[in-house]
């Protein structure tokens, strides 16, 4: 939902929206796991700290995208580029390269290690799997349907 709030209001932003944005991003920023990422859900439950997961990492990167690169942005970036090499499943690899294509990292070598998971596609079963895997296939080459434009 912040990701269309930003879009929505790129070029008539009110008093309203600005607060809405505002609120998302600290709620993301309040979120993030110890180390840097995100997971579904709170970072610490119980007094015990929860592992970040690719998908929502690449997902909430792509959110925060035109916010000032915090340390907190950064690391969770870093948790996400140190990741990226031992991704196996189509899904969150396409998310990956989906965000860090917008964060101006190599991506190059991720598109061909996704080629080779995808193949013809015809074993992929889930469609919003096979959709990411098309999108990130295809960044660089398109415009980008996640990257917030000046």
């Amino acid at each position: 939902m912040l990701r269309k709030s930003k879009q929505f209001t790129a070029c008539s932003r009110s008093e309203l929206s600005e607060r809405r944005i505002r609120l998302g991003v600290d709620m993301l920023l309040d979120r993030v796991c110890v180390g840097g990422g995100w997971n579904s859900g709170n970072s610490v439950v119980y007094g015990a700290p929860l592992q970040a997961h690719v998908e929502a990492t690449a997902i909430a990167l792509l959110a925060l995208q035109d916010e000032e690169r915090t340390p907190v942005i950064q690391a969770s970036l870093g948790w996400l580029k140190q990741r990226s090499s031992n991704i196996e499943s189509v899904e969150s690899l396409g998310w990956c390269i989906l965000s860090l294509f917008v964060y101006q990292e190599p991506v190059e070598h991720l598109k061909a290690k996704l080629a080779a998971l995808v193949g013809d596609g015809h074993e992929i079963r889930n469609n919003a799997a096979l959709a990411t895997a098309i999108l990130a296939l295809k960044c660089g080459e398109m415009i980008h349907p996640f990257e917030v434009l000046g």
